[in-house]
């Protein structure tokens, strides 16, 4: 490994540079979002979106993906049902459970933002090459974060892919 780049006295981790990326990289979906008629949706709505099932996906699922608990991911699909992006449905393999889905706004509002993250992610790998990266960065994450998943859990499988 090499150095850590430092700032002045002190060291810059890299957790720091991924933190520190991956906000700004929320921040510019965030105010493209909003330029292409979808303002005000906040970082917070951003999981929900994440790790919905095209048919739907239970909230117990997606807390349990987005890493939340089931409170505050139902205070968030609550408000999302309130602005139109999501709708609660019955599960069909189980008429007592609830399924949250995306309404046809709010999937106008991911194929926005699927468009803005793919242009953003384009225009953030040009930066990472122009200062050394020569490879993918997407599969290494992704295979890392997989092992990690692995050795903390046992194996299992993928719960969203993409």
């Amino acid at each position: 490994m090499g150095r850590e780049p430092r700032h002045g006295d002190r060291v810059v981790t890299l957790i720091s540079l991924l933190r520190r990326t991956s906000q700004q990289m929320v921040d510019e979906i965030t105010t493209r979002l909003d330029a292409a008629g979808f303002p005000n949706c906040p970082p917070s709505f951003h999981p929900i979106f994440e790790n919905l099932d095209p048919d739907g996906t239970r909230l117990t699922v997606l807390a349990a993906r987005a890493g939340l608990t089931h409170q505050s991911v139902g205070e968030v699909v609550a408000e999302l049902v309130h602005r139109g992006y999501v709708e609660r449905v019955a599960d069909p393999d189980d008429r007592r459970a609830r399924l949250v889905r995306l309404t046809p706004t709010g999937q106008q509002l991911v194929r926005a933002a699927v468009k803005a993250i793919d242009s953003i992610e384009r225009e953030w790998m040009r930066r990472w090459r122009a200062h050394g990266l020569a490879g993918d960065l997407r599969r290494p994450l992704d295979g890392a974060l997989r092992s990690s998943r692995e050795t903390a859990a046992g194996p299992s499988r993928s719960l969203h892919s993409g």
